[in-house]
Order: C-alpha cells, then structure tokens, then sequence
C-alpha cells in the first residue's frame, strides 16, 4: 500500500452545503403528488428538524420514504424520478458550509470529487452559482447508479475514484457527515482490497452541521472532525508523512 494522497472526495448534502430547507420542500411536493395527502398529514415533514432527524436515522433516501411514508417499491422509484425535476424548481437557498470553500480551494492541487444521493444537475448548478464548480473533476449523483444501489452500495463512490484515480495505488479520502457514507466506504475497501488495487479510502465524518449526533452510530469513520478546519489538518498531515 502506497500512502500518497491521489484525490479527495466529497458528499454533498451536510457536507458541502446545507440542503435541509430544500429538500424538505421537494420530499413535501413529492409526496403529495405520489400519495395525495398534505404534507402535514405526516409528523417528519412538518419542521425541518423533524425531517432532518428522520432522514439520518435512515440508511439511504429509499429506506426513508418507506419508513417515513410507507411507500412501496414502485413508489419509491417514482419518487426518484421525481426529485431532480422538483429540485431544480425549488429556489430554496443552499448555502455553503463555512470553511468548506476555503478547504475546496486548498485542496485544489489534488483531484476532486462528490458522491451524493443528490441530483447532480442539482448540484452542478448549485456549484456554478459559487463559481467552484471547476474544482471537481467528477460528480456522481444518484442517476449516475441504478436506483437500487446508492449509497450504502459503493458503486458510484468507485466509479468516481476510477474517474480521479485512474485506479493507482495510494490514498483516497472521503468526506461524509452519515452512517451511510462510512458503510460505502467500508464497502468499497473491501471490493478494492479483494481485486488487489492497493487503494485505501479513508472516511472523514464530517460532524461540523447541525449538531450532528452519531451515538448510535454502529460504524465509525477513520477521523471525526467538528471543525471544518481540522479536514485540511488531516490531509495535509498525510501529505506532510510522504515528503
């Protein structure tokens, strides 16, 4: 195992920007459609602090309209289909995490990516309006994967690390602020160490939003931070090991 630093790869949802405000409107609007039923029927979508709290005890956003909505199968991928078209008619502000451009710009020496169960048109626009979006080589959204396999599944966090990689051997971080993303990334080292790739991903959690509470975690990332600052501190103390 080589211990160079190839890439860095990003989240987006908590991580880059603070979605929560958006993405509370779109699953309202989605759910009215697919059900007929006023959002506040149902207890998750009536403050945004409910609905966050319901959305990071799920595993992926498929768990969460089934558990929160008791939606089947079918309309779950509906639901799907629906996100990025509701997304990009909500004007709801996203802003940026503090610290994180700053980070994004440090960093820019290395590839960059994002793995997110978010739209990538969504985020790509997002990423414009900031004028950032050209530190990313690669962005994989849920539509870049089959419906059933976003995040825990690591198909699309290993299709961005080919994309950046090349797949040489070295070291890859993660940023994520969910138990979901340290399962994909638990999942993609054991695809990469069975084929012998001499790649590591090293997950970051990145607690810094919304008081993050990770107590019932049953996984945990390779570091914690609740600052933002303390990611560059990370990376760059790898960096600093291969001098």
């Amino acid at each position: 195992m080589q211990n160079k630093v190839l890439a860095i790869i990003w989240d987006y949802d908590g991580t880059l920007v603070d979605s929560r405000k958006r993405n509370l409107n779109v699953t309202r609007k989605i759910i009215r459609e697919i059900l007929g039923k006023d959002a506040q029927n149902f207890p998750v979508l009536k403050t945004l602090e409910n609905y966050y709290s319901a959305h990071t005890k799920a595993i992926n956003w498929r768990e969460f309209y089934k558990s929160s909505f008791g939606l089947n199968e079918q309309q779950i991928d509906e639901a799907g289909r629906m996100w990025t078209e509701c997304q990009l008619e909500d004007n709801s502000s996203t802003p940026i995490i503090k610290g994180v451009e700053e980070i994004i710009i440090e960093l820019s020496n290395l590839p960059q990516g994002i793995v997110s169960q978010n739209s990538k048109s969504q985020i790509i626009r997002s990423l414009k309006q900031r004028n950032i979006l050209s530190y990313f080589k690669s962005i994989i959204g849920y539509e870049e994967v089959d419906l059933k396999s976003q995040k825990p599944d690591p198909e699309g966090l290993l299709l961005c690390l080919e994309i950046l990689t090349d797949l040489k051997p070295g070291l890859v971080f993660y940023i994520g602020d969910h138990e979901t993303d340290v399962l994909c990334v638990l999942n993609a080292n054991n695809i990469l160490k069975e084929k012998k790739t001499g790649i590591k991903i090293i997950c970051i959690g990145a607690l810094y939003s919304y008081s993050a509470d990770t107590s019932a975690w049953r996984s945990r990332p390779d570091y914690e931070v609740r600052d933002t600052g303390n990611i560059l501190s990370i990376i760059r103390g790898f960096n600093h090991q291969n001098k």
